[in-house]
């Protein structure tokens, strides 16, 4: 027929456990069905012109333009439940990079907080900041190409 019921318990404790893997089936089905988490991108937080560069938007990044179309700022940001990277790119000039900064938080909190400074030749020369244990891509891995023409 059956093992005998549980001294004590009057066999509700294996019907417990019975019950309980069964609701995390049902659950674990359940959200297979379940769209993909949103991905939002960072609302504008600058206005169209400032400090004498105009603004313009493509996608998810948001360039910093001078007076001659040339690309002085590159600014882009992801936002994820959760997790929040933003990346700031300086030009000079002649369009070479003269520095960078990065922010990311996850759940946990700070990941990495840090400010790089570039030679003539765009070669990283010095970073600053902060980095979470465990944290190892180098500050270049999170910066975007500058585009050969002004994309807007």
């Amino acid at each position: 027929m059956g093992s005998p019921p549980e001294h004590g318990r009057g066999g509700h404790g294996r019907n417990r456990l019975v019950l309980a893997a069964l609701l995390a089936l049902v659950s674990l089905a359940g959200a297979q069905g379940l769209p993909p988490v949103p991905y939002r991108t960072a609302p504008s937080t600058s206005p169209a012109s400032a400090g004498g560069l105009r603004t313009c938007t493509v996608g998810e990044t948001r360039y910093l333009l001078d007076r001659a179309g040339q690309v002085r700022g590159l600014e882009y940001a992801r936002l994820i439940p959760d997790n929040t990277l933003r990346v700031r790119q300086s030009y000079d000039r002649a369009g070479t990079l003269t520095g960078a900064s990065v922010q990311w938080t996850g759940f946990a909190g700070r990941l990495l907080d840090v400010r790089g400074a570039f030679d003539g030749r765009g070669r990283l020369v010095r970073e600053s900041g902060f980095r979470a244990r465990g944290v190892t891509a180098p500050l270049t891995s999170y910066l975007r190409p500058l585009p050969h023409m002004a994309p807007c």
